[in-house]
């Protein structure tokens, strides 16, 4: 692949004349073009398939053009990719899975200099130490493959399995193991990586450890990374992946988010029980009212689960609106490399027999149209909660172009390893401490213009109930990327509170002339 990008490179540019003082004129995007096919580095072309495919934003509603990019395949590919970036004065980003809601993979705006790093996808298992090296381009479900192949090992990361390392590991990564193991980021021991004038330096606790410290949190402002190793975990004997359907009145979800709020704010809680609440509008699902769908994954028996669960379920319960009409089974007990595929896809819920494999090698992502937004939060008042179930009921109706959902992740509580195990500080990832991880969408489908006039305004609304009723400002997470809240300063407060002016310092240490930058980027 990489001779025959190098070879349409060759032909393109300028039909073989070189950009120089006495030669031809050249455009911002032939320089680099030129740079990068001197220098030896695979591309994707403008107007090439491969262009098209590195260039496609996760979120539909954010489209921009890179200036180039270059397909790496070894580190030295990077380093003159950087080089090139760096002397033609252009911004450089990282695109490991491209599944940045805020387009960030492809700069975050128009003619960027884009790294696709899908080439650097290995994964390899020590078998006398159980660290895994890994490539900042392997997806999620590819490396857990080759850890359940290498020894049967984990890493704590999240349930999409087309999500590329890279981007989710050096901004947290959290998933259906995080509330009794820590963030995927926890498990980083060792990073290599290219810096802005090329050099290649290794960052952990005993190397750079400054820079190890900023990786882990806000990587993609401080270097581009080209090997993790990551310490493994055996696999759990048994998963329990759960699911508990309700369709609430405004009445009924009133009482039933302090009853689930209770429950995970509890020492009731193990914390080998991880859990969240995916809601939308139960009009869609054939029910009235608004559905809250209470899941997860319990790392234990069946026998523990339920009487982990039984707190909350038994409250829950006496609430009434139980969706029987659904007809999903609560609970199944499933292997480890089951709980991945079943969490990702809900198979569970048709009691499939067989259910799609996750798959080597796949590097095509499901796409979105529309608008995201985080919160995270700690345990909120009464007021905030009627104020947000008020908000939501009167924004729930039924709307056949738009979809909206949220998801509300319990990550942390008296038992979570978030605070627990790690310190709450040793990373410059900001929200070890808080409760709750909050996702909030409103959705078009792909062929229809997403309606931004409507839509933005009643996603922020929620934001900006907790921000009223709780007298503070939330902070946000930078894996749910949201373009609408500021640039760089006004952005990295939200993302890295308590930690940003630190991040600004090391940023000028390391990436003093801004080579890795999108619009909120660090600095």
């Amino acid at each position: 692949m990489g001779n025959m990008l190098r070879l349409l490179t060759a032909s393109f540019i300028l039909g073989g004349a070189r950009c120089s003082p006495g030669g031809p004129v050249c455009t911002s995007s032939e320089s680099v073009i030129q740079c990068l096919t001197v220098s030896g580095v695979p591309q994707a072309l403008p107007g090439t398939p491969e262009f098209a495919k590195s260039s496609s934003p996760h979120n539909l509603r954010l489209r921009f053009t890179p200036l180039a990019i270059a397909v790496p395949s070894t580190v030295s590919h990077v380093q003159a990719a950087v080089a090139c970036g760096r002397q033609h004065g252009v911004k450089v980003n990282a695109r490991s899975g491209g599944h940045s809601y805020a387009s960030h993979g492809i700069g975050g705006e128009d003619g960027h200099l884009v790294i696709d790093l899908r080439l650097l996808n290995q994964v390899i298992v020590d078998p006398d130490t159980k660290v895994a090296t890994v490539g900042p381009g392997a997806k999620l479900g590819n490396m857990a493959i080759q850890l359940d192949a290498q020894g049967k090992r984990l890493v704590p990361h999240g349930i999409c399995p087309k999500v590329g390392v890279g981007g989710h590991v050096l901004h947290g990564g959290w998933g259906y193991a995080t509330h009794n193991h820590g963030l995927f980021l926890d498990y980083l021991e060792e990073v290599q990586v290219v810096t802005a004038n090329s050099s290649i330096v290794t960052a952990s606790d005993t190397q750079n450890p400054h820079l190890f410290w900023a990786l882990r949190g806000a990587g993609m402002s401080f270097a581009i990374a080209t090997r993790f190793k990551f310490r493994t975990l055996p696999q759990p004997d048994e998963i329990q992946l759960f699911y508990i359907p309700f369709a609430w009145t405004l009445p009924q979800a009133k009482a039933g988010w302090r009853v689930f709020q209770d429950y995970v704010a509890s020492k009731a809680r193990p914390k080998e029980m991880n859990i969240r609440v995916v809601m939308a509008s139960a009009a869609l699902l054939g029910g009235e009212g608004t559905f809250f769908l209470f899941e997860g994954a319990y790392h234990g028996s069946k026998t523990n689960y339920e009487a982990a669960i039984k707190p909350f379920k038994d409250a829950a319960m006496a609430l009434g609106g139980f969706a029987v009409f659904l007809n999903i089974p609560e609970v199944t007990s499933v292997g480890y490399m089951d709980s991945l595929l079943y969490a990702n896809n809900n198979a569970l819920w048709n009691i499939s027999p067989d259910a799609e494999p996750l798959e080597s090698g796949v590097d095509d992502q499901l796409q979105s149209n529309g608008f995201f937004k985080s919160m995270v939060t700690d345990e909120l008042s009464d007021a905030t909660i009627d104020a947000l179930m008020e908000a939501l009921h009167d924004g729930s109706r039924t709307n056949p172009d738009r979809t909206w959902l949220w998801i509300t992740s319990a990550i942390g509580g008296p038992n979570s390893a978030m605070s627990t195990m790690f310190l709450l500080n040793s990373t410059s990832y900001s929200h070890r401490s808080s409760l709750l991880l909050w996702e909030i969408g409103d959705i078009v489908n792909a062929t229809s213009s997403y309606p931004a006039d409507v839509g933005i305004p009643w996603v922020n609304q929620f934001v900006n109930i907790v921000e009223k009723k709780e007298g503070k400002e939330v902070g946000m997470y930078y894996n749910y990327a949201d373009p609408t809240i500021g640039d760089h300063e006004t952005a990295g407060r939200r993302y890295w509170p308590g930690n940003y002016e630190r991040l600004v310092e090391l940023k000028r240490v390391w990436d003093e002339g801004g080579v890795f930058e999108n619009p909120q980027s660090v600095g």
